[in-house]
């Protein structure tokens, strides 16, 4: 891909035009990314399974009073992909064992579940995984508590929802003298569904609970 770029630019400064067949060799060769209209955080999350005492549950983690973002809150181990994690799969496995304590081979990948894209700017892959081990040593700096639910607790249970509505506005600046008779207010263009699980005293939602509903979704054979 940097050979095709220095390539154009090499034309370029040359004064050569560019041709169908050369635009297709580049477009060939080169991967289509994502044009993103914010800086969208890229970040993975595992959903982990464990038993105990013959039964299934899901593990949480309550996220350390600490961190600037979302402190307190309850999620699943994750956090930003970085450039040496080679996979969204190995990014949410190495979260694991640095917020967990454990180590990658007690960590058993069972699949991908859907990557979710938010409004608030994060695209999140999450992956369903299986701990064979009950021996936590939490982060300190990251994480405050983990507690399990039992799945088929999680599965016999409905969420409650909420909605959200997203809408844009411009901002100063924006050229409105270029379009004739645009509105410069808010404009909703979406809305979208919050889940909220309740267990003992721990409310489960936000990113969270949308993803816990997509695993059981998929779990349940309600989406394919």
């Amino acid at each position: 891909m940097a050979r095709n770029k220095l390539l154009c630019t090499f034309l370029y400064k040359l004064g050569v035009t560019m041709t169908i067949d050369s635009l297709k060799n580049i477009l060939h060769h080169r991967r289509p990314r994502i044009i993103d209209d914010q800086n969208v955080i890229h970040a993975a999350v595992a959903v982990p399974l464990v038993t105990i005492d013959g039964e299934d549950h899901i593990l949480f983690t309550v996220r350390s009073s600490k961190l600037r973002w979302q402190p307190g809150e309850i999620s699943f181990p994750g956090g930003h992909c970085e450039a040496e994690d080679s996979s969204d799969a190995q990014a949410a496995i190495r979260e694991c064992t640095e917020e967990l304590g454990i180590s990658a081979e007690a960590i058993e990948l069972l699949g991908p579940l859907d990557c979710l894209v938010s409004a608030i700017g994060v695209r999140l892959h999450a992956v369903a995984v299986k701990l064979h081990t009950l021996d936590f040593y939490p982060s300190q700096e990251e994480v405050q508590e983990v507690f399990t639910v039992p799945l088929d607790v999680l599965r016999n249970m409905e969420p409650i929802e909420g909605r959200v509505e997203v809408g844009t506005k411009p901002m100063e600046g924006f050229p409105h003298h270029l379009l004739q008779d645009y509105k410069i207010d808010w404009k909703l263009r979406q809305s979208y569904g919050v889940y909220f699980y309740l267990y003992n005293d721990y409310v489960i939602w936000g990113l969270t609970g949308r993803v816990l509903k997509n695993f059981l979704d998929i779990y349940d054979g309600r989406i394919k």
